[in-house]
């Protein structure tokens, strides 16, 4: 299972290639091994060239990328992703839940995301709507798959 939260958590002293390979590492996975995987999924999420920043001297955007990036390091089958465009502008957050979609169907696994922002329910497959402490009727239209 890899988790998406809101706030990427980065560790302020590690890099963003050290942010997956430190995860990887303490599993018990080789090292050279960790390396070569989180070097392929920083390039996946757009960030090859950002490997070797560190946490604040990368945008809010791109610190969720490096979020997504570690949650896939573990080729998980589930992904619980939390609000993850909740400190981000409309377009950066279109892109990650583009990202996410792509992730999504490239990797196999299944994505379970909450949020509040209702526009991106035709990216998704299914859409439940919580209200009020219960599981409600689908309120997006478009939503792709069953409901």
């Amino acid at each position: 299972m890899g988790i998406i939260f809101q706030q990427p958590n980065l560790l302020a002293s590690l890099t963003a290639v050290e942010q997956l390979i430190i995860g990887h590492h303490l599993r018990g996975k080789p090292l050279k091994a960790a390396r070569s995987r989180a070097a392929g999924l920083l390039d996946l999420v757009g960030l090859a060239a950002s490997a070797d920043k560190r946490p604040h001297q990368l945008s809010g955007g791109q610190r969720q990328r490096v979020n997504i990036a570690r949650a896939l390091m573990g080729s998980p089958k589930v992904l619980l992703v939390d609000e993850p465009t909740a400190a981000l502008d409309h377009v950066h957050s279109a892109s990650i839940v583009g990202l996410l979609r792509r992730v999504t169907n490239e990797f196999q696994v299944a994505t379970v995301m909450v949020t509040h922002d209702t526009e991106f329910g035709p990216l998704t497959d299914a859409v439940a709507v919580m209200r009020d402490g219960g599981l409600t009727a689908p309120a997006l239209p478009g939503a792709g798959g069953a409901e």
